[in-house]
């Protein structure tokens, strides 16, 4: 089951349930359009296929008239560790959160809090599995290091900075961990 949740404007954010075609063709084409060719998946097609067919990770996309403009991919933070711990060694083996994998928008649509409302779904997705810890490495000569602090402002946990990411081919990035609980209920009583 695929489900959407609108803003009262054109936009809607869908948690993708599944493998489609048409999934993996728009996630390809946001990966064309947001990035530069070298910081693409060689093997993108494969990739994202198998990370769509694996009901353990969140998948969202963020629509506007009918067209996507937006996708998130957070997978267990375990998972994410054995791909990325020879490029991050401090990184420590847990399964008691989630890694954001990538986050992609269209520039044309960057700015206007796209990137918010789909990070905040996927921690709403994840608490539904009793996750409340996230993790990214987030790119910091653009300031989307600065964007995650300001979003999960008051629930970060931990931020360690990384001067050249062999990952992101010797680029700065900012390691950041954030908790992300339910909203508390507040008695009328």
């Amino acid at each position: 089951m695929t489900i959407r949740e609108t803003n009262g404007s054109n936009e809607t954010v869908e948690v993708l349930n599944g493998y489609r075609n048409e999934y993996l063709q728009n996630i390809l084409r946001l990966e064309r359009e947001c990035f530069p060719a070298d910081w693409q998946y060689s093997t993108a097609e494969e990739y994202y296929a198998a990370m769509l067919k694996d009901s353990e990770n969140i998948n969202i996309f963020l629509r506007e008239d009918e067209g996507t403009v937006g996708y998130v991919l957070a997978k267990p933070y375990e998972t994410a560790w054995l791909e990325l711990k020879k490029y991050d060694p401090e990184l420590r083996k847990a399964s008691d959160k989630f890694y954001i994998e990538t986050i992609q928008i269209l520039p044309a649509y960057q700015g206007r809090g796209g990137a918010r409302r789909l990070l905040i779904r996927a921690c709403e997705e994840a608490l539904k599995q009793g996750m409340t810890k996230f993790a990214i490495h987030a790119r910091t000569s653009n300031g989307f290091h600065e964007k995650i602090k300001r979003i999960f402002d008051g629930r970060i946990i931990l931020t360690r900075n990384i001067e050249k990411w062999k990952w992101a081919k010797d680029e700065p990035y900012e390691y950041i961990e954030w908790e992300y609980l339910p909203a508390k209920v507040v008695s009328t009583r």
